[in-house]
């Protein structure tokens, strides 16, 4: 019953999007204008609106950038259409080192398939899937976990889905470099 709004069409975005769309999630994709992407996700049958309107269309905002783009866009075009909402990332970069401060009453979680997009869409599409890391960093509708899992077992986290905290997982990627 919620709008997913996935913000960039780049490999985990186009993944995510298409996941989800086929598994029955209401999701719209936001792209700055001019994007190369616009036209690939208008091609696989999504609704393509710029970044604020696609905020302010969804209930859930995935954030799905470059970390080092991320703060400007959230600060700049989404931060003001999110009211209650859901706020996700697929990495803990930007929520670790408070690059991003969300609002105190949005629910922010992590959804972090253990691949690239481009297997996440492969497997998913073979009916089978990556598993997931998941991780609540505020849970202002208390029911932040519960939602995160429900959009992992929807991108095809059907192999298993991990529950982990923001700060591990930085850790352990600031260890391997990326």
């Amino acid at each position: 019953g919620k709008t997913v709004a996935i913000i960039g069409f780049g490999s985990q975005g186009h993944a995510h999007a298409m996941n989800l769309k086929e598994s029955g999630v209401d999701v719209v994709v936001g792209l700055r204008p001019g994007s190369q992407h616009v036209a690939k996700a208008e091609a696989a049958g999504l609704k393509v609106l710029d970044i604020e309107e696609a905020a302010e269309a969804g209930n859930v905002v995935m954030m799905l950038v470059p970390d080092e783009l991320a703060p400007a866009i959230y600060k700049n075009q989404i931060a003001k259409h999110m009211e209650g909402d859901t706020l996700m990332f697929a990495h803990g970069f930007n929520i670790h080192y408070s690059q991003i401060q969300p609002a105190d009453y949005l629910d922010v979680s992590m959804v972090a398939p253990k691949g690239p997009g481009h297997i996440v869409r492969s497997l998913y599409t073979q009916g089978s899937g990556v598993p997931c890391l998941i991780a609540v960093e505020q849970d202002k509708s208390g029911k932040a976990k519960e939602f995160a899992l429900a959009y992992a077992a929807a991108i095809g986290a059907i192999q298993g889905i991990l529950t982990t905290m923001l700060s591990i997982i930085v850790f352990v990627y600031g260890k391997r470099g990326g």
